[in-house]
């Protein structure tokens, strides 16, 4: 008997154990939807998943408490948050760059009137890891945090066009080309020529190719 309750219990832990290591599974699916297509509502990851939408819901809502997903108030859909740019920015080198970065940034932003933003290559994306706002009323998004696509952003161009061709290529196959609006380049050879353009001149130029009136 007393036999039966260790192993009893030891099965509990094991299935506890699972259990846990499926929901870290679960949410780190979560955050690469997020990351992928920008944002997403509960029925759209849930359906991509495969799983009912109170699991997403349950998940959502643990990754908004640790600010790693926001809730946009006025489309109520969910976006990575700024506790992703709280983890990446532990990495030291990052540390380093950001600070280093800092002055480039506010000097630019004064110079031209526009919201500049500092990117780096991660995990397929181009991540913004600072900004310095400039004063235009239109441009008070933040996007520090934001994890962008590669194809489809100016800085995410010039990251692109900055790798190894046979980087480069391991990372389109495992993004691919989705269409963010009309106007994204999702034809691969297409997207290569713009890329030596980007090389050559040493900066890249997107016209509503993320978001629609973002230039």
């Amino acid at each position: 008997m007393a036999s039966n309750i260790v192993l009893e219990s030891d099965a509990d832990g094991e299935g506890s154990q699972q259990g846990g290591v499926q929901s870290v599974d679960r949410a780190l699916a979560v955050l690469e939807i997020l990351a992928r297509d920008g944002d997403a509502g509960v029925s759209e990851i849930a359906e991509e998943m495969g799983i009912h939408k109170s699991t997403v819901s349950r998940l959502l809502g643990s990754l908004v408490t640790r600010e790693i997903v926001h809730q946009n108030s006025e489309r109520g859909k969910y976006q990575l948050g700024f506790g992703i740019l709280r983890l990446a920015s532990s990495i030291p080198g990052r540390l380093s760059l950001v600070r280093e970065a800092r002055p480039v940034l506010e000097s630019l932003a004064e110079e031209f009137k526009e919201t500049v933003n500092l990117a780096v290559l991660r995990s397929n994306y181009a991540v913004n890891v600072d900004q310095a706002m400039g004063p235009s009323t239109l441009a008070t998004y933040d996007w520090v945090g934001s994890l962008t696509p590669l194809h489809a952003t100016s800085s995410g161009k010039v990251l692109l066009a900055a790798l190894a061709a046979d980087e480069r290529e391991r990372i389109l196959e495992e993004t691919g080309l989705p269409a963010r609006t009309q106007r994204t380049i999702t034809d691969r050879d297409k997207l290569e020529k713009q890329l030596i353009d980007v090389a050559h001149d040493g900066y890249a130029v997107v016209l509503e190719e993320f978001e629609i009136g973002l230039n």
